[in-house]
């Protein structure tokens, strides 16, 4: 029997999860729900009010709060609220997707520095849309003046829906120090963007440790409630607590794929600024550099492609590595699944996604599928890189989310690793980010801090899993054949 309960909110994109762990962090139940975005008067939003009533009834009437004592909260990052004296929204909040002028991107940097300097000091690189959060409050200031004016308050999304259920608000340093050009990382301090935008006076004045219970839930009896986590920050909290002796990146896959490297200095080069190399703030306060593509994205745009060319049978993406098709890929070296099909995202920004040699990828089934996960492999491969300023001899590297469960994949991307001495694992923790946030919730009710965590659960929960290489591969083969993969990446900018 439990002695308590906690409840997770994890707020994707897209899909929502309601993730109730006992008091040593096993999931006992789970709920989920698909809230898309929606378009208010031309603009695109976050559906907050339906996530909040959803979040509200999934509570209350679904799961009735039976001895949940704490309450905690991730969600993506670059999104917030903004709030009036009363701390009712004075806008709806705006989506990342949002598309803006670049005559507004423009006169941001005009106003704030080049994309140059801001990076060597914020590790923030110029993305498009709204996933600069600092751009999208000058592209509210600019265009909605008035909105801006009424703004007594900015909350970052966790923090706008603990304040939804305890009245309180407050502010952290994951979601301030997540691509925003909010944070000053020299200084430790806000960022002259964050100034010039008088964020520090309409954010709450004192950073709340993810970890601390901020008040109690209104929807139910008894539960203490924290400030909230952003979600990357969420999945690599476990492995801080656990290897943060040890040198490891960690690959969280899904739509993005997300490699963060705890262990690096905030060293920024300008070269990195266009190979999306990045720098989150973790839960200690600590930049973590990481590196990112659109993987998950491009993974299920080409499985859609070859599911309408071959009508596979069910479960052909659980299909192995066949040694003979990849070597004759290899040594054939003209068919390519190259990115990037979201341009300025990824190690190769410019580069046009395409597939090149259609005739080898239109052979057949396992054809084409060894040519994805091989692709999806290579771009891992180069992001790594990028991560660790080169690949490293003897760092660990640590597979999550959705790629850890793809066996061609994982096999592909530790041969091409084992050259330098890399290993490579996985953990197949299907909610990674629910357990780091489910974590803090654990620390806020028993009133505890990160040294005093019970490790051993953790560990359980994480045990890892050593991914074999495939050993009857040419390491000349595969590796003209990466070059001749960047080769087309680089020729197509």
């Amino acid at each position: 029997m439990s002695k308590y309960l906690i409840a997770v909110y994890d707020i994707g994109k897209t899909n929502k999860k309601f993730i109730v762990f006992n008091e040593n962090l096993k999931p006992c139940y789970k709920k989920t729900a698909k809230i898309g975005e929606i378009v208010r008067n031309g603009i695109l939003c976050d559906d907050v009010e339906r996530i909040i009533k959803w979040m509200h009834d999934t509570l209350k009437e679904e799961y009735k709060g039976i001895k949940v004592r704490s309450l905690a909260i991730t969600t993506f990052g670059a999104t917030g609220a903004l709030l009036d004296d009363k701390g009712e929204l004075v806008i709806p909040v705006v989506s990342y997707n949002q598309e803006i002028s670049n005559g507004i991107r423009d006169r941001f940097y005009r106003t704030f520095g080049s994309p140059e300097d801001l990076y060597m000091r914020t590790g923030t690189p110029p993305y498009g849309q709204l996933l600069n959060f600092g751009v999208q409050l000058f592209w509210i200031r600019t265009t909605m003046p008035e909105a801006y004016n009424k703004t007594k308050t900015i909350l970052f999304l966790p923090q706008y829906l603990s304040y939804v259920i305890t009245g309180v608000k407050t502010i952290e340093i994951t979601s301030v120090g997540c691509h925003t050009y909010l944070y000053d990382i020299l200084d430790k301090d806000w960022s002259d963007v964050a100034k010039g935008l008088e964020v520090d006076s309409k954010t709450p004045s004192e950073f709340e440790d993810v970890w601390e219970a901020i008040g109690y839930a209104k929807w139910i009896r008894n539960a203490v409630v924290t400030t909230g986590i952003h979600d990357s920050n969420a999945s690599l909290l476990p492995f801080l607590l656990t290897r943060d002796k040890e040198d490891f990146v960690l690959a969280s896959t899904g739509t993005w794929c997300v490699f963060m490297y705890p262990h690096a200095r905030f060293q920024p080069k300008r070269d990195d600024l266009y190979k999306d190399v990045l720098y989150y703030i973790d839960a200690f306060g600590r930049p973590t550099r990481a590196s990112r593509f659109k993987g998950g994205y491009e993974f299920d745009y080409y499985v859609s492609m070859i599911k309408s060319m071959f009508s596979p049978p069910q479960g052909f993406l659980d299909m192995d590595v066949d040694i003979a098709i990849l070597k004759d890929i290899l040594r054939g070296e003209k068919s390519f699944i190259v990115p990037t099909l979201t341009p300025g995202s990824g190690q190769f920004p410019k580069s046009k996604g395409r597939i090149i040699g259609k005739d080898v990828f239109s052979r057949n089934l396992k054809t084409a599928y060894h040519l994805l996960c091989l692709s999806i492999a290579i771009q891992t491969y180069f992001a790594l890189e990028a991560v660790l300023g080169g690949i490293k001899r003897g760092v660990k590297v640590i597979v999550v989310g959705g790629f850890a469960k793809n066996r061609m994949y994982m096999k592909i991307l530790a041969t091409l690793l084992r050259y330098h001495d890399i290993k490579v694992l996985k953990t197949e923790y299907e909610d990674l980010t629910s357990l780091g946030t489910a974590i803090t919730a654990k620390m806020a009710y028993e009133g505890i801090k990160p040294k005093d965590m019970e490790k051993e659960i953790i560990e359980e929960a994480i045990r890892e899993v050593y991914i074999k290489p495939i050993e009857d591969i040419d390491e000349r083969d595969l590796m003209e054949y990466v070059d001749i993969f960047k080769g087309h990446c680089l020729h197509s900018e």
